[in-house]
């Protein structure tokens, strides 16, 4: 089966606005094993590119495994919830699936897309308390994952991200699921706050450096190579168009 996926455009672009956590993890000063690494303004200029180009619905399209991953996270979220249920039948924490939602505050230069929380997603983000994550990866990368120690899992750095977003998040799900396993289709990792503290303030950091660069970086000057700059030349969409007409009247 092919496997298809449409998110909404108007999500795609509000998270242009914003550093999202795929944004940061390319602003990290530090590699996934730990070693520290030299961020530069070329790099802040690559995460800046993708916010300055004009998206379209072709955008909003994903396939095969992306599209599976998207497909499979209110079935993700079902199994967690029921996992919860059994560890305490007494308790009363339930998550509820997001999709296609930012989530920000007035003033930050960060934001992230929950793929649940313990509110409904019109609830009032102020009244979270928890996020859950899915990942569904292959057979290998679901096992290899849930038998890594979780300090070092980096899917751990998006569960960051979140909290550092909101300061009322104290703890969060890392759901891996993958409904095509036999067994062990579901792992449930646990992050509380203060676990992932040195992640945060990384992040918190990482803000603080982007909004210096938007303010103040090569953007704000002459190109250093002495190349000019203008908005001539129209737009994609149209000039797509356009060939497509050309095509269809004179076909090869």
């Amino acid at each position: 089966m092919r496997l298809e996926h449409r998110c909404s455009l108007d999500w795609m672009r509000e998270r242009q606005r914003y550093l999202t956590a795929s944004d940061v993890k390319a602003l990290i000063p530090v590699t996934k094993t730990g070693r520290k690494r030299d961020i530069t303004d070329l790099d802040y200029l690559k995460v800046m590119a993708d916010k300055m180009v004009v998206l379209t619905e072709d955008d909003c399209v994903s396939y095969g495994a992306a599209a599976r991953g998207h497909i499979l996270e209110p079935y993700a979220i079902d199994a967690l919830n029921t996992m919860l249920e059994e560890m305490d039948p007494n308790g009363d924490e339930m998550f509820h699936w997001w999709d296609d939602k930012l989530v920000s505050v007035h003033g930050r230069q960060i934001a992230f897309s929950p793929d649940a929380m313990d509110i409904p997603m019109d609830g009032n983000i102020l009244d979270a308390t928890a996020i859950a994550e899915v990942k569904s990866y292959e057979a290998s990368k679901h096992l290899a994952i849930a038998y890594t120690p979780k300090e070092q899992i980096e899917e751990r750095w998006q569960i960051a991200h979140a909290m550092a977003v909101l300061e009322n998040i104290d703890h969060a799900y890392l759901v891996l699921f993958n409904p095509k396993m036999k067994y062990r289709k579901t792992f449930v990792i646990r992050y509380d706050r203060h676990e992932l503290a040195h992640e945060i303030e990384t992040i918190l950091q990482v803000e603080l450096d982007w909004r210096e660069f938007r303010e103040h970086g090569p953007l704000t000057t002459i190109p250093t190579s002495g190349a000019i700059h203008s908005h001539h030349g129209g737009n994609e969409e149209t000039i797509m168009r356009e060939y497509e007409e050309r095509h269809r009247l004179n076909p090869v």
